[in-house]
């Protein structure tokens, strides 16, 4: 054995005889990160780094999972596939590592009401919209939406909440969605316009916050779905939801000028006269109504 392998064997004796020396080997076996600080970490190298220093603080158990595959000689991509998977089961989707750098990945599903290529993909949106007087042009560059219509969609989105029928107020969801007054960021904002937003931190309140946040988004998208889908199956209910929006537009433009533009205004909506009890409609109710619609 030669004087550097003996020096190695020697090392190695001493912290096996010493308690606190096994357990700070034990410590940079288990915890690599240990004495690694936030501003050692570069957010534009190293996704690895990047996301072990992240899970350390808000996942220790994705973190004791990826730095076992370390040991254990895994390759990147697994260990990629590892993080990002156990992450996205915990409520935040994640594509890749290099996402992690830049904080938490949130995507923006807002309508942008003036941009014509959200009726090329939502047609279905044209008859709503027309309530309110926005009428998008063919190939036209961008939708003139009246001013009013926002204050009216608002309107009548919380009028709407407060109806007795769940149905009505998944209608309302559908509205607050269209004119981006739900109060989730998700739901409100495009992916551009969230973007102009600092992300949230990899920190425990802030992923929790960010957890509770894509949840709700998810519910509520449910529900503007649903209530979009119930104005193509009653259409008593679109017409009785425009004449809602007539009477808002009378009082918004009596009380032009003034300080307050949003007048306080009570909106009346009548049952769906189907029998049902008013619960929430789901994705299959919808589907039988509308097959014996047809």
């Amino acid at each position: 054995m030669n004087n550097l392998l003996e020096t190695y064997s020697l090392l190695a004796k001493a912290v096996c005889d010493d308690p606190f020396l096994l357990l700070a080997n034990a410590v940079a076996w288990l915890d690599p990160l240990w004495t690694v600080d936030q501003d050692d970490i570069d957010v534009e190298g190293d996704g690895l780094s990047v996301a072990l220093y992240a899970t350390r603080g808000a996942f220790p158990e994705i973190y004791a999972g990826a730095v076992e595959r370390i040991r254990a000689s895994a390759s990147l991509m697994e260990i990629d596939r590892f993080i990002c998977g156990a992450i996205t089961q915990r409520g935040i989707p994640l594509d890749n590592l290099e996402m992690m750098g830049f904080g938490i990945p949130l995507s923006g599903v807002g309508a942008v009401l003036d941009d014509p290529e959200l009726y090329t993909q939502r047609s279905d949106l044209l008859p709503v919209v027309a309530l309110f007087g926005i009428d998008p042009e063919v190939g036209g560059y961008s939708v003139e939406v009246p001013e009013a219509a926002y204050i009216a969609g608002r309107i009548a989105a919380d009028s709407l909440m407060k109806a007795n029928d769940e149905r009505w107020r998944q209608v309302g969801w559908a509205l607050a969605w269209l004119f981006s007054c739900s109060g989730n960021s998700i739901i409100d904002l495009d992916d551009e316009s969230l973007m102009e937003i600092p992300p949230l931190s990899w920190e425990v309140d802030e992923v929790a916050f960010a957890v509770e946040l894509i949840e709700e988004a998810d519910g509520i998208l449910h529900d503007v779905n649903a209530g979009l889908e119930l104005l193509v199956v009653y259409p008593d209910a679109l017409r009785m939801l425009g004449d809602n929006v007539k009477r808002i537009f009378q009082a918004v433009k009596k009380r032009k000028g003034t300080k307050r533009d949003e007048p306080r205004i009570r909106l009346e909506w009548s049952s769906f006269g189907d029998g049902n009890d008013g619960a929430a409609v789901t994705g299959v109710e919808l589907l039988h109504v509308r097959g014996a619609a047809a």
